[in-house]
């Protein structure tokens, strides 16, 4: 039944899915360590320090691509008139 000064309405399209295609992350081991001398400690560091920007540029990378796609599909603001 409808009510008196309603109408019908077309039922509303499907939403459209959206396929971000940021990159996909990887896990960041940190290296295995057992030093023995001084030299082989500031081996390590050095290994964990370079594992730690790759780990850190690929969060940058997935962070970047994110924005950007917020920025893409953020609503256009209303104009006040």
């Amino acid at each position: 039944m409808v009510l008196a000064g309603c109408t019908h309405v077309p039922p509303l399209p499907a939403p459209q899915i959206i396929y971000v295609g940021c990159p996909a992350v990887t896990s960041c081991p940190i290296p295995a360590s057992s030093p023995v001398s001084n030299g082989d400690l500031s081996a390590d560091v050095r290994n964990l320090e370079a594992e730690l920007v790759a780990c850190g540029l690929q969060v940058e990378a997935v962070k970047q691509c994110q924005e950007e796609h917020r920025v893409k599909t953020r609503p256009a603001a209303k104009s006040p008139h």
